[in-house]
């Protein structure tokens, strides 16, 4: 069955060094991030900097709601680089094993 309501227009290439160029980490909000309404929260989160997903890959980046030049990912974006980073790695392990 194809797609329905898509036209592809290409793939994500060098999907495994984009995901080599992000950094995972925890974190808490900053004085910044909470002078800006961003709610104090004990518990640390899990993220990634807007400024390197939007160096790999662009469109998953968009201006935040706070504004004056903040930045937001929209994690479910990153979904399709991982697969497709994923599929990138298997490839290597099966030609290594095979």
């Amino acid at each position: 069955m194809g797609d329905r309501l898509k036209d592809k227009v290409g793939s994500i290439s060098n999907a495994l060094d984009k995901v080599k160029a992000l950094d995972g980490f925890y974190y808490v909000p900053n004085r910044t991030a909470l002078n800006l309404g961003i709610e104090k929260n004990q518990l640390s989160k899990v993220g990634v900097s807007a400024q390197q997903v939007q160096a790999v890959l662009p469109e998953v980046v968009k201006d935040s709601p706070y504004g004056q030049g903040y930045l937001t990912v929209q994690y479910e974006k990153l979904v399709p680089l991982l697969i497709e980073a994923i599929k990138e790695l298997t490839a290597k392990v099966e030609k290594l094993g095979g």
